[in-house]
């Protein structure tokens, strides 16, 4: 799918209001009740940023891992659409226009279903092996596991 024009431009924009969007896969950008907010989606998580304005007490950011996330919908309204991410019964609404809604729906259930990267662990373990923590025997049997399909 086609990374939609307002991605690109909720890209710019973040980086404009200093936002940090360093590996960012996508942005999506919405206004409520004068703050800018930004829908941040890394590889591992989703974020959302929050530049502050008129009638809010100020910046801040929330991280939501892939892991935490029970279900993402794209629901259209009369004229934009509302993402739907769904947590621990929480739900979070976040307005967006219809194609931006549809391609962070499937950027998010894809990123959901996406085997783990278990690099940083794999590393982890060959330090520990190496540092004689973990026997020859222990190394290779975790070191199975995290290479398992």
């Amino acid at each position: 799918m086609t990374v939609p024009d307002h991605c690109v431009q909720a890209l710019d924009r973040a980086r404009r209001n200093s936002v940090d969007t360093s590996g960012a896969l996508a942005v999506a950008h919405t206004r409520d009740s004068g703050s800018d907010l930004y829908l941040i989606v890394y590889p591992d998580r989703i974020e959302l940023a929050s530049t502050g304005g008129l009638l809010r007490t100020g910046a801040g950011r929330e991280q939501l891992p892939f892991t935490a996330i029970d279900s993402v919908t794209a629901r259209d309204r009369l004229i934009r659409s509302v993402l739907e991410i769904t947590t621990g019964g929480a739900t979070l609404s976040f307005s967006a226009g219809r194609s931006t809604a549809a391609y962070l729906a499937g950027l998010i259930r894809s990123r959901m279903t996406a085997a783990p990267d278990n690099t940083a662990l794999l590393n982890h373990l060959a330090e520990l092996h190496a540092a004689g923590v973990l026997t020859d025997d222990e190394y290779a049997a975790k070191r199975a596991t995290l290479l398992e399909p």
